[in-house]
């Protein structure tokens, strides 16, 4: 596994047969692979590539994956028929066509998504590369011991090191690679193909304005070549500008369809599967938001940053996102007001409850720089918006009325909170 980290507002995923089609321009050791839409298109690669591996004798079965954005598939199941892991080990075409047919159409459930043949006998290993926010450099985790159950892995097998954060390739020092090699034990062939994937991967971070590189596992083949088996690539969202042909790659549909609309109206959101719907100033103050409400026996629809500097429109966006979210049944607006000014948020606020004209109740916690100006706004407005200072009530407050409309709506007895 191989891993750069950057830290983005966003990050952008792309499948696994997308990345790997992007590794082989760079000239990383990719073996043949196909995107199949059907199970008997998935026979016809199949029978194409088991063949040609028997010609070269290089391998003699292949793998088939789910792609979908999430980790963990092979520990998942299929949630319409029960079928276990997405992915498989196959000889035949036929045994790929049967487990196409179970996988294409369904839905993946891993521990990552949530409620929404014959053994692998090759060496997996493990390789990464992230940021090491001491030295300000990259750090580098290797060890014997790849593959799925790399989380689990003996923490003997991993050996760290760091170099400083290079601006070109060149300016990589050769001993890293001696040093990595060592950890594998790899013979001088397998040495100086190990050099030439680091040094193309460190191209890529660098050209790509990756957040993550992942390769896992990295195994030998039968002939003793090292070889990608699974790889994975993230990019900083804040590079769009300038990677356009990557992010023409995205597949949104793997996306939660609030995260989607979020991002078009540059919101720091991340969906959850709670019915109290966020909106607060700074990404600490909402994870201490979030906290609270769970403290106080509720469940957190979203995690939303609005910023310092929120527009009118960022504001009428969130909400707009939350009205159209059936989940949500409560809003919690927590704001502590420097940069940002209460009565501009409240403005915001009215202007977007106008609109979509919002039956959620909504309770708002403020404090800061014209908080009395906005008091005086909510007073003025005809709208019924619970207004306090104390973060703790207004959390009691949101989990409270979220409950009675929970309720309610399990008895079928129509419940307005808003007049």
């Amino acid at each position: 596994m191989f891993r750069f980290h950057r830290i983005p507002k966003y990050l952008l995923s792309l499948h696994e047969y997308q990345t790997a089609e992007f590794f082989k321009s760079f000239q990383l050791p990719i073996p043949p692979g196909k995107i199949c839409k059907s199970a008997e298109e998935a026979y016809k690669a199949a029978a194409k590539i088991i063949q040609e591996g028997a010609e070269k004798n290089s391998f003699t079965d292949v793998v088939v994956k789910a792609q979908v954005h999430t980790g963990g598939r092979g520990k998942g199941y299929f949630k319409e028929n029960g079928f276990n892991s997405g992915i498989h080990i196959a000889s035949t075409p036929e045994d790929v066509r049967d487990y196409a047919s179970k996988m294409l159409g369904n839905t993946l459930i891993t521990k990552q998504t949530g409620s929404l043949g014959k053994n692998v006998r090759q060496k997996e290993l493990y390789l990464s590369i992230l940021l090491d926010r001491n030295t300000g450099g990259l750090g580098i985790v290797a060890s014997e011991k790849g593959g799925i159950h790399i989380e689990e892995s003996d923490p003997n097998y991993i050996k760290k090191f760091s170099i400083e954060m290079p601006n070109t390739i060149e300016d990589i020092d050769s001993s890293i690679y001696e040093s990595v090699s060592k950890v594998y034990k790899l013979n001088p062939i397998q040495k100086n193909q190990m050099k030439d994937i680091l040094r193309n991967m460190f191209d890529i971070f660098l050209q790509t304005d990756a957040t993550l590189l992942e390769i896992n596992p990295l195994g030998i083949d039968l002939q003793g070549n090292l070889i990608i088996c699974d790889q994975k690539l993230n990019i900083d969202d804040n590079a769009q500008f300038r990677q356009h042909a990557i992010f023409h790659m995205e597949d949104v549909r793997q996306k939660d369809w609030k995260e989607v609309e979020a991002q078009k109206h540059g919101l720091n959101y991340i969906a959850l599967d709670g019915n109290i719907g966020c909106m607060v100033n700074g990404a600490g103050l909402a994870m201490a938001t979030m906290d609270l409400i769970k403290q106080y026996d509720g469940s957190p629809a979203n995690f939303l940053d609005v910023g310092g500097k929120a527009t009118d429109q960022e504001i009428v966006s969130a909400l707009k996102i939350m009205d159209k979210d059936p989940n949500v049944e409560a809003i919690l607006v927590n704001i502590f007001a420097g940069i940002a000014r209460c009565d501009q948020i409240v403005l915001g606020l009215l202007k977007g409850l106008t609109i979509l004209g919002m039956k959620k109740p909504m309770v708002l916690r403020m404090k800061g720089t014209k908080v009395e100006e906005a008091k005086k706004l909510i007073e003025e407005s005809g709208f019924n918006m619970m207004f306090t200072e104390d973060l703790d009530e207004a959390a009691k407050k949101a989990v409270r009325m979220a409950a009675i409309l929970r309720l309610a709506k399990e008895a079928n007895i129509n419940v307005n909170l808003t007049s």
